[in-house]
């Protein structure tokens, strides 16, 4: 198959493969909404931010954020410290709760009893070939990015 042929192909099977396996929509988690997860995911991924960097990232006004931050912070999921150099900074950052919680409520993309029991109907060789094919697709796009 040529490169062409098969760049069409996966681009023509993946919006049935996401229909056919994609997750129910869940809840999140208990008592975490899915603006407090961004909170969490935003505060994962950049480190430690201020009130107005992180309603910067978020889309938020700097009090819509501030109210979110205070409610994760009741919570244990987030913590502040000042800036030793300016007092009158304060930086937001993820606790190890928070790091706990936004893993246990991760959204799932593909649900995994259809994925699993579709997958159980393919052979040994099938499934070694999806994974290896899987994992060549997302080197093809970045070589230096690690795989999930």
């Amino acid at each position: 198959m040529e490169e062409a042929e098969a760049a069409r192909e996966v681009a023509r099977l993946y919006p049935a493969i996401y229909r056919r396996f994609k997750a129910s929509k869940r809840p999140i988690a208990a008592g975490l909404t899915a603006r407090m997860h961004a909170v969490l995911g935003h505060l994962q991924a950049a480190g430690p931010l201020t009130l107005s960097e992180l309603a910067e990232h978020l889309q938020l006004s700097k009090a819509a954020t501030t109210e979110l931050v205070n409610r994760v912070e009741e919570r244990g999921l987030v913590g502040r410290i000042r800036d030793e150099r300016d007092r009158r900074r304060v930086f937001v950052w993820v606790t190890d709760e928070g790091r706990a919680a936004f893993t246990a409520a991760a959204p799932r993309v593909l649900e995994d009893d259809l994925l699993a029991r579709a997958v159980r109907q393919m052979t040994s060789r099938e499934r070694e070939g999806l994974v290896t094919g899987l994992r060549a697709l997302l080197r093809g796009e970045d070589p230096g990015e690690d795989e999930p």
